[in-house]
């Protein structure tokens, strides 16, 4: 199927919403487990998982599942409305993409981030808060 040009493949879409999501929920909190585990919890520089990290795992892990499904419930709205809209559907979609690919190149900053405390003990990013 033929598509105008400029136009965003819907597929193609919510691919970007579960790459941005995978990275920044499960690969984040795993390498980040990992970094407490070998480096310690002081090497944690985000004031939010900091705390979540001294919480009980079955916050840690909820909290993780309720950000997922609402980000998910979001970009559905998000989707469902810009099909509504003839003028500015497209419009709509080509920025939440950008948005996307935006997300999805701070969840591999975390990535490399969080392998480089493991491998070398120092973050690349200046503490947050």
């Amino acid at each position: 199927m033929d598509q105008p040009v400029g136009a965003v493949d819907r597929e193609s879409y919510w691919g970007w919403v579960g790459t941005a999501l995978f990275l920044l929920l499960p690969v984040d909190l795993f390498t980040t487990l990992l970094c407490v585990a070998i480096v310690g919890p002081d090497a944690e520089s985000n004031p939010w998982m900091a705390w979540l990290l001294g919480q009980p795992p079955s916050v840690l892990v909820g909290v993780h599942l309720a950000v997922g499904v609402t980000a998910v419930a979001g970009f559905a709205a998000y989707e469902a409305i810009s099909r509504r809209s003839a003028r500015f559907g497209s419009v709509m979609l080509q920025a939440g993409r950008a948005y996307l690919v935006l997300l999805t190149a701070v969840g591999f900053l975390v990535l490399l981030n969080n392998v480089s405390v493991l491998l070398f003990r120092q973050s690349l990013l200046p503490p947050v808060g």
